[in-house]
């Protein structure tokens, strides 16, 4: 006769244990981050909520696989909850939570765009690794500024053939042509910049005369002296067009211009001492090839310059 009542009071202990507990979780909220676009989950996202007078004042989850998150023993009130993830923007927010469970929460991140996307549009580099294509650009400018021509142009070409609408690997596939003196080549490519982007048009005619002045065209070398030079390689290139045609004081001027735009540049001095050699003035032709040895003694010139000193009387 017992056994309903002992059944009964187990029940009600068992009911009395299990209020404080849930008691004891106070505010739960769970949800989802998920991807702005493309609404999939976000793994390993970071959920944060903030409220400065309730106790703890801050909590923070993790996602997991399914981007799902759960945060146990919220105060009652207004919350901020903020979510984070690695190559998203945050989206702060505000969440008012009520003890017990509250309603699922569908938290959106829009993704960071990678600078290629930026600038060519996501639909450009859709089926590609906007990441990786980076890394092949910075690989081959890399290999541009340690003057390993071959390796950048191979680079650059590899990158302008999944990504032939970019205006930028025209100018530097052109600039590695020309260093490269493969000339009709690189006033390809800079047309080609300059035909995709109208803009850059008179920065693809300057390069484009510089690139006939290196290469000695004395119609683009007049043109260019005419506009007064430019940077210490214009400068430069207009000294070696003189001198190419025999006017040794032509060429004097433009190297010294050159020199005094770059006091540091070996390149116009040892010139000039090749200039002075020309005009018979050994003792000048000394004081140039010696600063020479002085400013880059592990170049070609330097080495020349001093063993042309070695020669000299």
């Amino acid at each position: 006769m017992r056994k309903p009542f002992l059944t009964f009071l187990v029940i009600l202990l068992a009911a009395g244990m299990s209020a404080p507990s849930a008691l004891a979780q106070g505010g739960i909220v769970s949800g989802k981050v998920l991807d702005e676009d493309t609404e999939a989950p976000i793994a390993n996202a970071i959920v944060v909520v903030e409220n400065p007078s309730a106790n703890p004042p801050r909590i923070e989850e993790m996602t997991n696989d399914q981007g799902d998150f759960t945060m146990l023993g919220l105060n009652s009130g207004d919350w901020s909850i903020t979510p984070t993830a690695e190559g998203y923007q945050s989206n702060p927010g505000t969440v008012l939570v009520r003890q017990g469970n509250n309603p699922a929460l569908s938290l959106y991140l829009k993704r960071i765009l990678h600078p290629l996307e930026q600038a060519l549009g996501a639909e450009a580099l859709e089926g590609l690794d906007p990441v990786a294509l980076g890394d092949e650009i910075a690989a081959a400018d890399a290999a541009y500024e340690s003057t390993d021509w071959d390796a950048a142009l191979s680079g650059y070409d590899s990158v302008f053939a999944k990504l032939p609408m970019m205006t930028d690997l025209h100018i530097k596939r052109g600039n590695t042509l020309q260093v490269m003196e493969r000339f009709d080549e690189a006033i390809e490519a800079f047309e080609a910049a300059a035909t995709g982007n109208p803009q850059l048009r008179q920065i693809v005619d300057t390069a484009i005369v510089r690139l006939k002045v290196a290469r000695g065209d004395e119609g683009a070398a007049e043109a260019l002296a005419n506009s007064g030079g430019g940077s210490r390689e214009d400068l430069y290139n207009l000294g070696e067009v003189e001198f190419g045609k025999g006017n040794v004081e032509g060429a004097i001027g433009w190297y010294e211009q050159a020199a005094a735009a770059d006091p540091d540049w070996a390149l116009p001095l040892f010139k000039l001492g090749l200039a002075a050699l020309n005009q018979g003035d050994m003792e000048g032709a000394k004081g140039f090839f010696a600063q020479v040895v002085e400013k880059d003694p592990s170049s070609a010139e330097g080495a020349q310059a001093k063993a042309t000193l070695d020669a000299l009387p």
